[in-house]
């Protein structure tokens, strides 16, 4: 459009707008990194045309990776623990889809219309899309899907000297061992933040109020805790990693009911915790069900009670960074960077 060359008698503005009516036909629209969180058809390190469709898809990708995964993946003489490297892009491999999948939520099909352009410039995503988007999210948060294989905790020990760690590996609880529960608390948080963001609940209650059909932030909060507490496990490892889900879960909706600038996200997210908090007291098991659950209703009670005092989750376990372009670390570039380029025209 900005460079094409007419032949001599061409109307140059019935062909300049064609080219824009043919880029409108193929789908072709401008939007920047700002649309990401709000809109599905903008994403950064993803791929396919519907984020619920490709981050099914991913899952499938990283599960046969990690039954897969072994010594194998460094070179022979390396110390075993230097798998970890290469272990956390695999576990994490569907992080940035798991992003895209959850810009459904809330979503709106947008772009930036001018008047008289005749076109539909905004309308929130369709309810089958959400759906769909939160059900590839919650398939994110099945214990077994955030496992970490058993052929790779019998072979990883400590790092050796030499080999610190680095922001690059997983946090953990457990010293200088490979920590078997933090990378299922890492990947989950990921997820649950992304479906929990405060803005994107916000639009769920607005989107809900203006078609019904939509689902609304109460609807999609029974769904993550349906799809995420009392599930049937089939080891211990599963279900510690499940308490380690339903401990994310509950730390993330306090921060929600505790921090969110729309009062009817406050109150509907602290009317299902009071609801949770219910049903956990109820919940059996052995000694550490019991606490667990004992200890997740004791922080919603407190809460509750006293919320400006424990809006905090008292742990957080930092993923390792994630995008491999970032603007922070091109600052540097600014100092070459013209003067008359900062000016606002």
């Amino acid at each position: 459009y900005g460079y094409q060359d007419f032949p001599d008698g061409t109307n140059e503005v019935a062909a300049l707008k064609k080219i824009l009516n043919d880029a409108w036909e193929d789908d072709i629209i401008y939007l920047s990194n700002q649309d990401m969180s709000a809109n599905p058809k903008v994403d950064q390190w993803s791929n396919g045309n519907e984020p619920a469709a490709e981050l099914n898809r991913m899952m499938q990708v990283r599960r046969a990776a990690l039954d897969r995964f072994g010594e194998r993946a460094i070179k022979t003489g390396m110390p075993l623990a230097t798998m970890e490297e290469v272990l956390v892009p695999l576990y994490m491999h569907h992080r940035f889809q798991v992003t895209a999948a959850a810009s459904a939520l809330g979503g709106m099909h947008y772009i930036y219309g001018m008047r008289g352009d005749g076109r539909v410039p905004v309308r929130p995503v369709p309810a089958s899309e959400q759906n769909a988007a939160l059900a590839a999210l919650l398939a994110t948060l099945d214990p077994e899907e955030l496992a970490v294989p058993k052929s790779v905790l019998d072979k990883m020990p400590p790092r050796p000297p030499g080999y610190r760690r680095t922001r690059e590996l997983f946090p953990r609880y457990t010293g200088l061992m490979f920590d078997a529960i933090s990378p299922a608390t890492v990947a989950a948080d990921h997820t649950v933040s992304e479906i929990l963001n405060a803005s994107r609940a916000a639009r769920m209650v607005e989107q809900n109020a203006l078609n019904a059909s939509i689902p609304g932030l109460d609807a999609v909060l029974n769904r993550l805790i349906d799809g995420t507490f009392g599930i049937q496990t089939s080891n211990g490892y599963h279900s510690e990693i499940s308490r380690a889900i339903e401990r994310v879960v509950v730390d993330r909706m306090i921060g929600l009911a505790g921090r969110a600038t729309m009062p009817q996200v406050r109150s509907i997210t602290s009317y299902r915790l009071e609801a949770l908090g219910r049903q956990l007291i109820q919940r059996t098991g052995d000694t550490s069900e019991l606490a667990h659950c004992q200890a997740l209703a004791r922080d919603i009670t407190r809460f509750l009670e006293q919320p400006g005092d424990a809006v905090a989750p008292p742990v957080t376990l930092a993923a390792p960074p994630g995008a491999p372009i970032g603007q922070p670390a091109m600052n540097w570039l600014q100092a070459l960077e013209p003067a008359c380029s900062l000016l606002e025209w």
